[in-house]
């Protein structure tokens, strides 16, 4: 494609192409979305730039946003050229420089008009933005707005990087949020990189946008990322980006299938895992009720301890009375330390538990049983889930039995 002069004369030893790197989705079991890369050449090795070093000589003469549009025309035209599967068409994935916004570059419409150029929909066109190279949030926000009431998908690019501003997400509604791949590498292995992507899958859901797992790299990490919800993935692992010559869509079918079918056996697994363990856990507390059923109330605590000491993976026990009070000492299981922290500390008799929500869900919702998730417990410091139930006595006074039981990070 023809250039500015200026921008010519800054390129005069590069020629620039486009390369695209599949975006995979196992839900649809298909290439949902092609990045668009640029790629410089040059036959002379002394001039030859690299895209990081093309941006910067850009910018240091003032040429960065007439470059940032000449790739991104580049790369619409390449894609419209292109035979593409249908059904689904993979969406095109451009980059743009987000750091021109703070320019005053706003809502010039020129993607919009690259875009019809080329034959294409807004539709069919995911502009990836950088929030953290914007100090402007409002006038992001605008160009977001634009684009966005045009018919193009926004995402963005980079969440769970250091820099990342996680309130913007809210403010900008992205459609899709990429999660940066220095989250990603070795997530199998890292319990709290595991969490942090579970909180951002949970975010997407509450505010409508697909996650992204971006850089997956080992079976392993697609794996994990699909087992904690990510709908979409990006990586060497389905592909590296090539030139559209190269592209062969029918090669990522097989690996495609092969991770769709794991994640969906990975989902049953973990269906049978929970419902087992809640099986187990319902057995647990069922049987620990009814000998405090019957139990006088000076016995209360031979039973709790008789229970931490049968059964290793409940690292507490305690019991409570009907107004949230702790009506009996909290028993560790043998070998459990007591931190004598005087923020980690086994709760005394006497202790009110009732803001507890494994307290009000039982007496104020009336429910029987209930299972928090993980959260640290501030009896050991460590990673717990609380099961909670109630015990009726025959004398019509009602107790609620807690057993801690320590979770693996």
């Amino acid at each position: 494609m023809p250039l500015n002069a200026p921008l010519q004369e800054l390129l005069a030893h590069q020629t620039l192409s486009i390369h695209f790197q599949p975006i995979v989705s196992l839900r649809q079991k298909a290439v949902a979305g092609l990045e668009a890369l640029v790629r410089p050449h040059s036959a002379d090795s002394a001039h030859k730039l690299s895209v990081a070093e093309l941006f910067l000589l850009a910018n240091a003469n003032g040429r960065l946003l007439d470059l940032d549009r000449t790739l991104r025309s580049l790369a619409l035209e390449t894609y419209s050229a292109m035979p593409l599967p249908q059904d689904p068409r993979p969406l095109l994935f451009v980059n743009f420089e987000s750091s021109v916004i703070d320019q005053g570059v706003q809502g010039s419409g020129a993607i919009l008009q690259a875009a019809r150029a080329c034959g294409l929909e807004p539709g069919d066109i995911v502009i990836e933005v950088n929030e953290s190279r914007v100090l402007d949030i409002a006038a992001l926000r605008r160009f977001v707005d634009f684009y966005r009431d045009h018919g193009f998908l926004i995402a963005l690019d980079d969440l769970g990087a250091g820099h990342s501003n996680l309130p913007r997400v809210a403010e900008l509604r992205p459609h899709i949020l990429k999660v940066d791949r220095s989250l990603i590498q070795g997530i199998d292995e890292d319990f709290y990189k595991q969490e942090t992507f579970k909180t951002l899958v949970g975010l997407g859901a509450r505010t409508g946008c697909l996650i992204l797992a971006e850089g997956v790299e080992t079976q392993a990490e697609v794996d994990c990322c699909a087992h904690l919800g990510a709908a979409l993935f990006q990586g060497y692992y389905f592909g590296r980006a090539q030139a559209p010559a190269d592209l062969k869509f029918e090669t990522l079918r097989e690996p495609i299938a092969a991770a769709a079918q794991r994640q969906r056996e990975g989902a049953v697994r973990t269906i049978y895992r929970r419902r087992t363990e809640a099986a187990r856990l319902r057995r647990l507390s069922e049987a620990a009720k009814n000998v405090l059923i019957q139990a006088e109330p000076s016995g209360f605590d031979g039973v709790l301890a008789r229970l931490v000491k049968n059964d290793r993976s409940v690292e507490c026990a305690y019991l409570l009375d009907s107004d949230g009070v702790q009506v009996s000492q909290t028993h560790l299981s043998p070998g459990m330390r007591n931190t004598s922290s005087r923020l980690f500390a086994p709760a005394p008799k006497g202790a009110d538990h009732s803001n507890k929500e494994y307290f009000y869900s039982l007496l104020d919702a009336g429910l029987e049983r209930f299972t928090t998730e993980t959260y640290l417990s501030l009896a050991t410091g460590r990673l717990c889930r609380t099961v909670a139930c109630v015990v009726p006595r025959n004398d019509a006074t009602k107790f609620v039995l807690c057993l801690d039981l320590h979770v693996e990070a």
